[in-house]
């Protein structure tokens, strides 16, 4: 089997949880944008985890808000769907295999770190399974050889306890930069939004080279704002990519971002979710996503 799923902790603990349960001989990495728009194709060796539905695919595993109105539409398949606060926790959950019991920590992070059930220490000063969560968001930053790293990590932690892992000089490095560049990235935000009413408004479009930084530190900065848009330039110029996130210090926000993003092409969670616009759509857009949030 191949496991297909995204870069992040979610995804590392679910190929973790699948490579145990399942024969798995490759682990590949997609954006929900592709898979949504059926530049993926699946057969039946392919497990998709932590992202839409692919037709074909053999098991499907996930969570996301923004798919639950869509299980009708898919009908009948293998593997599980359930909104819970992980992939990883719908993987465990099917599988209820005893040999998961050694990474309940793992999942108990994964949890927190994926619904953002998280403290301010959990941002500021990070440690543990979420401090190496960090390292495998793709919003933090690090950079290039993330698959090899990923691919890695599925293995090195099935054998090695915490405290190991976070010695190695591959995961420390990666650490020691999260930790070392929050200052510089703090600078970055502030210099690069402000508050809409409610809304914090991060536009990225034209930075380069950003400093590491974890997603959640702009919340620290605008603690009046209860929802995130944050706008950057998607791959190659060739879109605009919009996140949007609920506030986890100031949780007043109601409207569901991943319903929010479903209408603009994308997806998610209640508290967080993606779309990628059309460039010369998306002022109207990002306009009417701000409106939106604001009300």
């Amino acid at each position: 089997m191949r496991v297909l799923t995204r870069g992040d902790l979610d995804g590392l603990t679910s190929a973790v949880f699948l490579s145990i349960a399942e024969k798995v001989s490759e682990i590949r990495f997609a954006h929900p944008k592709d898979v949504q728009d059926g530049k993926i194709p699946c057969d039946a060796e392919d497990i998709v985890v932590n992202l839409p539905y692919v037709k074909g695919c053999g098991l499907w595993f996930d969570h996301h808000v923004s798919e639950e109105t869509k299980l009708q539409e898919i009908g009948k398949f293998k593997g599980k769907f359930a909104v819970a606060p992980s992939a990883a926790r719908v993987v465990s959950d099917y599988y209820k295999k005893a040999e998961f019991d050694k990474f309940a920590e793992l999942l108990d992070a994964t949890d927190r770190l994926d619904s953002a059930q998280l403290v301010p220490a959990d941002v500021l000063d990070p440690k543990g399974w979420i401090l190496l969560g960090y390292t495998l968001d793709p919003r933090t930053g690090l950079g290039p050889e993330f698959q090899k790293y990923f691919r890695w990590l599925v293995e090195y932690v099935k054998e090695v306890p915490l405290a190991k892992i976070l010695e190695h000089k591959e995961v420390k490095k990666r650490c020691d930069r999260v930790l070392e560049e929050q200052d510089a990235f703090k600078k970055l935000l502030q210099a690069n939004s402000k508050l809409d009413g409610s809304v914090i408004v991060t536009d990225f479009r034209n930075v380069k080279d950003a400093p590491a930084g974890n997603r959640f530190l702009i919340y620290t900065l605008y603690p009046k704002g209860n929802v995130e848009v944050r706008i950057f330039r998607g791959k190659e110029g060739k879109t605009v990519n919009v996140a949007i996130g609920h506030s986890i210090f100031n949780r007043t926000c109601k409207l569901s971002c991943g319903d929010l993003c479903a209408q603009h092409g994308g997806g998610g969670h209640v508290g967080a979710g993606t779309c990628q616009l059309a460039v010369e759509k998306a002022e109207g857009q990002i306009a009417d996503i701000i409106k939106r949030l604001k009300a």
